[in-house]
């Protein structure tokens, strides 16, 4: 079978636009144009490498089942569908990266699974350069490097509490007794408000702890221990602005003055 063909013949299918100079193929059935086979099987049909220099523009569907490079940017409107692993070049997992304070995207923290239908779940590497934080995500791995990591914080030291009257005080905080008016009792945390290493600060605000003492008392017979040894509760503080701390060691509230 022969080909070849005179150009009148094809006048149903090409239409030249004598002001513009463009040429289209105007049939909306068969037959199909082919470029590299006889037999197309779509409107266009090329069998081989094609090459575009300019912007390629697909308004609808866009099939690739073969190998193909993109050596410039494209830009799809609508979803991709991806059957396979998109890889780079060197044969590497495509990924999205994420890079913060970089110039550069870790190319493989976010491996695209065909398996799973996923994207960076589990492999996603964030990169915070200059001071240092990585933290790199395989599977349900999360390793956090902090070897560089630079931390500035300011911090308040807390105001001491006023107190001027009976009552119980709480774990790691600082005392102003004032005894000027009379003596009064302060009572220490109990079983399950308190740790080994808690403390409490008390501070004679007036001066006044030799005329009217503070007494410290404990709970569920707990005792104290000093320098001298063992003191059953409560314990006096009679020393003029003295300041008293008390430290739960886990069997004894240690004093230190």
């Amino acid at each position: 079978m022969a080909f070849n063909r005179e150009l009148s013949q094809l006048g149903h299918y090409i239409v030249v636009d004598d002001t513009t100079g463009k040429i289209a193929i105007t049939s909306t059935t068969t037959p199909n144009v082919g470029i590299g086979t006889v037999n197309p099987e779509y409107k266009l049909d090329v069998l081989g490498d094609t090459r575009i220099g300019a912007g390629l523009t697909v308004v609808e569907n866009f099939n690739v089942q073969g190998f193909s490079t993109f050596a410039g940017w494209a830009n799809f409107l609508g979803d991709i569908y991806v059957g396979g692993v998109v890889r780079y070049l060197d044969g590497n997992p495509f990924a999205g990266g994420v890079g913060i304070g970089s110039t550069a995207l870790n190319k493989e923290s976010g491996y695209i699974d065909p398996t799973f239908n996923r994207i960076g779940v589990g492999f996603t590497d964030i990169n915070f350069v200059g001071a240092g934080l990585t933290v790199v995500g395989y599977g349900s791995t999360v390793v956090i490097d902090f070897s560089k990591l630079q931390v500035q914080a300011e911090a308040t030291v807390p105001s001491l509490t006023r107190v001027s009257s009976s009552g119980y005080v709480i774990s790691n905080t600082s005392y102003l007794t004032d005894t000027s008016g009379a003596s009064f009792q302060l009572t220490l945390p109990g079983v399950g408000s308190k740790n080994p290493g808690d403390f409490i600060d008390l501070h004679d605000d007036e001066g006044t702890w030799s005329i009217n003492n503070l007494m410290i008392a404990t709970q569920n017979s707990e005792q104290f221990i000093n320098y001298t040894g063992v003191v059953d509760s409560p314990f006096a503080c009679d020393v003029d602005g003295a300041d008293v701390k008390f430290v739960w060691t886990g069997t004894y509230w240690r004093v230190f003055a």
